[in-house]
């Protein structure tokens, strides 16, 4: 009110001192009057027009602030929505995705439940005998490179819960929405005095055993091998065969592949039987044409890649292995068929890369795919036979020797090993007696034929090899010339037994033949090279080495040729660069840094050259 009444004044005194102006009187004073009351006015007025714009912004932040919340708080509904669908969504997806073996508790008479086998102690009983069942499959399942995993099945006792809670839910969700098959059984004593172990499944299937009540552990384990091969029949397959039963596995593993139905289950069957009939019957052909319909019925399953590449091995075929394992690692394990998820998967895919990389010559990435950061007990040896192809002898010596102590080295990684241990240290005899213990037998094998087919294409060429290297050439040449003429390495052992008694041409015609065989990999034309060298032909060995390099970047022996070819071309100064990309695939090799010390002084280098020679006398081998 009072600013107001200021206002007022000010307006008719603004009047006056405007009046006085216009006329002329006392306009100096009443001018200044007028100014000072008209800046006090604008103060006011200003100070009015800052208080409402603070008002104004203080309540368009609050605004502001309450759409923040308000929104944030919608955000936070909608997530939290979308958390319990999403939870819904996979609580239902789960159940419609079940697949397990449910076993109830079974019924038995009041006598035998007083004697504790009762009906909850059978169902246990019944539980554990399928889990052993599953344990031995997996096992083979893993350490024979097979096909199948277990993860996507499970078997366990079910016993309903009372009242309603969130596990008596879960169960309902599963029997409603999902495939589990559900198992009653019961014991019962027979007139005779026998016992009988009765199990139904719900779709009707109905499994009976009976004997004389002493022997119902034997019952017991009976019942559990049947259900198991009601319940999942490929994977007895491999349970029979790791319990050596081989022949009964060869028929299981027919039944179930020409009785089940839907292309991916069909090609998974079908992939298993090969398997089985390569490694029980040893016969490799009629193994292809069964590897063959499964890659038919369908092409994206790993397993029936990775069979396929292990029959091509098989034969020496290691341009197609190399296809086929490339094919396997590209899978994905969506693709895969359930039995296949999980460590099945895993066991293929890593498989593949391993081999991949083996066959290309980078086994750093081969001995990195197999044992990981560290090579534990199971693949100590095979950490020994990396090592030796990257000439570390010391390293491979003691991985050899822990692989050994620990009992539980493969033995075919353990042979290879020292025969490449024996290679590499250029000693020809200790070559061909680690090759010669590479022999296969049947019980090794699973069949005669099997293990002549292993020996054909792998343990003869390596013998081969070593007695060239030992200047047996007519030896070689007698083992060599037996063997595939279709075989890779048995190619490459032609080769370097010609190379042995100095037939030139006899060697580059079977060089160009194994390349041919296998043009994507570089172990041919790195012999090939080998071979002209000691011919004398500088410039041919250099350009095999080129084209080696090319087609294993990471193989570390080429690098090394060229390095020596180039030095006997007087370009030392070229062969560093090669010793020098050499030495990071096989960095503890001691010929490489022998070579690279005489490259050095060769240029004057004197002082660096002192240094190679230094580590190449430290290396053993």
């Amino acid at each position: 009110m009072a600013e107001d009444e200021d206002v007022a004044a000010s307006r008719g005194n603004a009047g006056n001192a405007a009046d006085a102006i216009a006329l002329g009187a006392g306009a100096t004073e009443e001018a200044r009057v007028y100014l000072r009351e008209q800046t006090r006015l604008a103060r006011l007025q200003s100070d009015n027009l800052i208080e409402q714009n603070a008002f104004e912004l203080s309540h368009l932040r609050w605004r502001r602030l309450n759409d923040q919340l308000a929104g944030a708080f919608r955000i936070i509904l909608v997530v939290l929505g979308l958390a319990v669908l999403a939870g819904l969504s996979a609580l239902l997806w789960n159940a419609r995705e079940a697949d397990g073996l449910i076993v109830d508790s079974f019924s038995a008479p009041a006598d035998f439940a007083a004697r504790g086998m009762g009906g909850d102690v059978l169902a246990n009983d019944l539980i554990n005998r399928l889990a052993d069942v599953r344990r031995i499959t997996l096992a083979h399942s893993i350490s024979n490179s097979s096909d199948v995993s277990l993860n996507g099945n499970d078997i366990r006792v079910d016993i309903p819960d009372t009242g309603i809670s969130l596990g008596e839910v879960w169960r309902l969700l599963r029997r409603w929405l999902g495939h589990e098959k559900h198992l009653t059984g019961s014991l019962r004593e027979l007139p005779d005095g026998k016992i009988a172990l009765h199990a139904a499944f719900a779709d009707g299937t109905m499994l009976d055993v009976s004997g004389p009540a002493g022997d119902l552990d034997k019952l017991e384990q009976d019942l559990a091998e049947q259900v198991f091969t009601h319940f999942d029949p490929s994977n007895v397959v491999l349970y029979l065969w790791g319990t050596g039963r081989p022949q009964e596995a060869l028929k299981q593993a027919e039944r179930d592949a020409l009785s089940v139905t839907g292309r991916e289950r069909q090609a998974d069957s079908y992939s298993l039987w090969s398997n089985v009939t390569r490694s029980v019957a040893g016969d490799i052909p009629l193994s292809i044409e069964r590897i063959r319909i499964s890659l038919a019925l369908d092409p994206k399953i790993a397993a029936a890649h990775n069979e396929y590449a292990a029959e091509a091995h098989l034969l020496g075929h290691q341009e197609l292995e190399l296809a086929e394992r490339r094919a396997a690692a590209a899978q994905t394990e969506s693709d895969q068929p359930r039995t296949l998820q999980g460590t099945g998967y895993v066991f293929i895919h890593n498989l593949s890369l391993h081999r991949v990389a083996e066959l290309l010559g980078d086994f750093g990435a081969a001995e990195s795919t197999e044992c990981g950061a560290t090579c534990w007990p199971d693949n100590l040896a095979a950490g020994a036979l990396f090592a030796a192809r990257r000439h570390d002898i010391a390293t491979a010596r003691a991985l050899l020797v822990s692989a050994r102590a620990s009992g539980r080295a493969d033995p075919d990684e353990s042979v290879d090993a020292a025969y490449y241990i024996a290679m590499s240290e250029g000693d020809g005899a200790a070559a061909v007696r680690a090759a010669h213990a590479h022999a296969h037998t049947p019980g090794q094998s699973g069949s005669a034929a099997y293990a002549a087919v292993v020996d054909r294409v792998e343990t003869e060429p390596m013998i081969a090899m070593a007695l060239a290297l030992a200047g047996d050439a007519a030896g070689a040449r007698k083992i060599a010339d037996a063997t595939p003429a279709d075989c890779y390495p048995c190619q490459i052992a032609r080769a370097a037994a010609a190379a042995a008694a100095k037939d030139w041409a006899r060697a580059d015609f079977w060089f160009a033949h194994a390349t041919a065989l296998a043009p994507s990999l570089p172990y041919a034309e790195t012999e090939w090279g080998r071979m002209l060298r000691a011919k004398g032909d500088i410039d041919g060995a250099i350009a095999k080495l080129e084209r080696a390099h090319r087609k294993g970047p990471h193989f570390a022996d080429p690098l090394e040729m060229w390095g020596e070819a180039l030095i006997a071309k007087n370009r030392s100064d070229l062969a560093l660069s090669k010793f020098e990309e050499a030495a990071k695939y096989a960095p503890n090799w001691k010929r490489l840094h022998q070579k690279w010390g005489e490259a050095l002084g060769y240029i004057g280098k004197k002082d660096e050259a002192a240094k190679q020679f230094a580590l190449a006398r430290s290396l053993d081998g």
